[in-house]
C-alpha cells in the first residue's frame, strides 16, 4: 500500500508521552465500565461502539487517502502537519481498531434485539397469569 514506516519510537518525546498517557485514560474508562452494571453497561457500550468506529474508520481512510502519491493527496501535495498520521502503524492500528469495534456494534445489536424478546416474553408471561 506504499505507507512509510515511522520512524523508531526508541527515542521519548513529549508526543509519545501524550499519546501514552491517553491510551492509558482510554484504558482505564474502558475498564471501569466493564464493571458496571449489565444494563447500564449495554448502554454505554451500545453509545461507544458506533463512536468508536466511526471514529477508526475516518483515521484509517486519512491514512490511506492522504497518504503521500496517494489517490487524494496526489504527487506535488504541500507538506502537512498532519503528515505524521500517514504512516503504516496507524493504518493498521486504526483497521484493525475499527473492525473489532464494528464487530463489538453488531455483537451489542443482537444482544439487545433478544434481550427486548426476553422482556417481551416475561411480560406476554404475566399477563397470561393474571
Amino acid at each position: 500500500m506504499q505507507l512509510p514506516t515511522p520512524p523508531a519510537f526508541s527515542v521519548p518525546s513529549p508526543s509519545t508521552a501524550l499519546a501514552a498517557l491517553i491510551l492509558a485514560l482510554l484504558g482505564l474508562s474502558d475498564l471501569t465500565a466493564c464493571s458496571l452494571p449489565a444494563e447500564i453497561s449495554s448502554y454505554y457500550w451500545g453509545s461507544q461502539a458506533p463512536i468508536r468506529c466511526t471514529f477508526f474508520f475516518a483515521l484509517t481512510g486519512y491514512a490511506y487517502a492522504f497518504k503521500p502519491k496517494g489517490p487524494i493527496r496526489g504527487i506535488s501535495a504541500q507538506a502537512s502537519p498532519w503528515d505524521n498520521l500517514n504512516t503504516s502503524v496507524v493504518f493498521t492500528w486504526g483497521f484493525l481498531e475499527m473492525i473489532s469495534w464494528f464487530w463489538i456494534f453488531i455483537t451489542l445489536r443482537e444482544e439487545r434485539r433478544e434481550l427486548a424478546v426476553r422482556k417481551a416474553e416475561r411480560k406476554r408471561a404475566e399477563e397470561n397469569m393474571l
